[in-house]
């Protein structure tokens, strides 16, 4: 492999229906302009990966990644850590989940390095056998709002972040402002995984493997890169994790 060429980050794409309309009305794959502008900025090639294809063959759909990014998105499935649906959750869509484990589950064969953001952070639990709380509300202790009320690049509440971990490492401090706009969160740590952050009233924030594979964040920092710029870290360490295993 060429060590000049930048790192293809493959982002897991989502879908949408548009709605009826008179001249158009389809289902579209896509992901937020801020993923792409997060990768391609901290020196990475952003390849939107479609959900369908990593279903349908995920050794086909990543076979050009070096890195794997898993964004935001709808909540997780519950049935895939054990669980029926209670009331309190929102809208989850299984050929999304079942797509980005399989995504997931190659890359770890493949020892493709991970970055997961909110939805993501929860699938990568997930991906490692742990389990997730349908809402925060079932959370025994949680207190914070998660889900602010106005725009994605505002700072709301602070992350304490466990020191002797990757994440101290990469970003030198205890303590981490971000922004939060979530309804759900890790409950049971999947298997080989540590936490490297938690919110004030105990709600995991941050996780990460030992081997440098996986790393996982709640909060959104594709939204912060201009107005927090610290966060580029991740997104730049992503890259770094791509071409240390060339």
């Amino acid at each position: 492999m060429e060590q000049h060429r930048k790192p293809i980050i493959g982002i897991l794409g989502l879908t949408r229906k548009t709605e009826p309309g008179l001249y158009i009305s389809n289902e579209y794959a896509f992901t937020s302009s801020a993923n792409i502008q997060a990768i391609q900025r901290n020196g990475g090639v952003p390849v939107v990966i479609p959900a369908a294809m990593a279903a349908e063959d995920a050794e086909a759909a990543l076979a050009c990644c070096d890195g794997l990014l898993l964004p935001g998105g709808d909540d997780m499935t519950p049935w895939y850590y054990g669980e029926e649906p209670l009331p309190v959750i929102g809208v989850f869509r299984p050929e999304i989940d079942d797509a980005w484990l399989k995504a997931g589950r190659y890359a770890l064969e493949h020892e493709l390095p991970m970055l997961g953001i909110c939805k993501g952070h929860q699938t990568l639990n997930v991906l490692m056998g742990g389990s997730l709380y349908q809402d925060i509300s079932l959370q025994e202790g949680a207190s914070l709002q998660h889900l602010q009320k106005y725009d994605r690049s505002y700072l709301t509440h602070y992350v304490e972040i466990v020191q002797g971990t990757r994440l101290a490492e990469l970003f030198a401090t205890r303590q981490l402002k971000t922004n939060s706009m979530h309804h759900q969160a890790v409950k049971e740590l999947g298997h080989g995984l540590r936490i490297s952050a938690r919110a004030s009233d105990g709600t995991i924030e941050a996780l990460e493997d030992a081997n440098g594979l996986i790393m996982g964040v709640q909060w959104h920092p594709e939204d912060l890169i201009d107005s927090a710029p610290i966060m580029n870290r991740l997104f730049a360490n992503l890259v770094e994790r791509c071409q240390s295993r060339w």
